[in-house]
């Protein structure tokens, strides 16, 4: 069975909001539409009650999410020199979309050392080094989390959700939720994001930008990640490989891989789909698993990773070669199975 947490103190959370003037964002290295998302709609209705907000990410922003912070940019790619004093000095630090300050990279150490650490995920497991957290591993997304925690505070600090807000919360709960076709989709997610379309998002402009917008070298990378699936244990295994020289070869990024882990799951029988992306000091890992009976998370932890039960990835510091890499990880899906 899939494990449920639910965390969330409103008289916490309020008290937080109303003594607090100052506020630092930050969330995972690599960050996602939610991960960025849930920064800027927060960001954005904290400013709007007159609070001093700054958003510091490890990564820049991928090229297809540039939409969402082109009015009155507001996410600083973290500079250690530049910005370390101004996080130490807000009052409050949050973190979103990651429940592991080790996937701040060069933040961890300045959320672990200060006076006020937040959290709000909806990831499993998450690390105990927050004073205050609102945790939802039900939630389809942080998105979905930061737009319930505005609706709950609204009535006591006022403020607005902004255009801009909208349409990044939208994001956030469009890509976590597989633009609506992961199983947590429902009437009241739905519901949420017709009002974030009546509050300003423009849906259309958020998938074309988000999903149509790639570069030609994405296109040729899908060829070659199509041409690397292999098959286990009766179709019930699908991975996918995309090495450091199909990189090279498409004069493509990393980033550009995003969401390949998802293509085998067409096929009815699968019951995992695992995508493997060769780095220059190792490999990152990612784990899709389809059903209430099979964790991604459980086969992600054998390799140091983590996540939620369905989605999970992980990286491994090291160059391994693939062959090996393979059979380990087809060992610990056999497990699961």
């Amino acid at each position: 069975m899939i494990p449920k947490i639910f965390q969330y103190d409103r008289a916490e959370f309020s008290n937080l909001i109303a003594n607090n003037q100052s506020f630092a964002l930050t969330t995972h290295i690599n960050p996602d539409g939610d991960a960025l998302g849930s920064e800027l709609g927060l960001a954005e209705w904290l400013m709007s009650i007159g609070k001093t907000v700054a958003i510091y990410n490890f990564s820049p922003v991928p090229e297809n999410f540039y939409f969402l912070d082109e009015e009155r940019p507001l996410i600083k790619q973290f500079d250690a020199t530049r910005d370390s004093e101004a996080i130490a000095s807000a009052d409050v630090f949050m973190m979103l979309d990651t429940n592991d300050p080790d996937r701040a990279k060069s933040l961890a150490t300045l959320l672990r050392d200060h006076s006020m650490p937040v959290l709000v995920d909806h990831h499993l497991e998450p690390k105990q080094f927050a004073k205050i957290s609102f945790i939802d591993t039900e939630a389809t997304s942080t998105g979905e989390m930061v737009y319930r925690l505005i609706q709950d505070l609204m009535p006591t600090f006022g403020g607005k959700i902004s255009p801009k807000a909208a349409q990044a919360l939208y994001v956030a709960i469009m890509t976590d939720t597989g633009s609506f076709k992961f199983p947590r989709t429902d009437s009241d997610i739905l519901r949420t994001c017709a009002d974030l379309i009546d509050l300003g998002a423009d849906p259309v402009k958020c998938y074309n930008e988000t999903y149509n917008s790639a570069k030609a070298s994405r296109l040729k990378l899908i060829g070659s990640s199509l041409a690397s699936i292999k098959f286990f244990f009766d179709d019930k295994l699908a991975t996918q490989l995309i090495t450091q020289e199909d990189l090279q070869i498409g004069g493509a990024s990393p980033e550009e891989v995003d969401g390949f882990v998802q293509f085998p799951l067409q096929v009815k029988s699968l019951v995992f789909s695992i995508f493997f992306l060769q780095l220059p000091n190792g490999w990152k890992i990612s784990f899709r698993s389809r059903g209430e009976e099979s964790s991604a998370a459980e086969v992600a932890k054998a390799f140091g990773g983590n996540g939620h039960f369905n989605a999970a990835g992980a990286r491994v510091y090291e160059n391994i070669a693939f062959e090996e890499l393979l059979r380990q990880v087809c060992d610990a899906v056999k497990k699961e199975l």
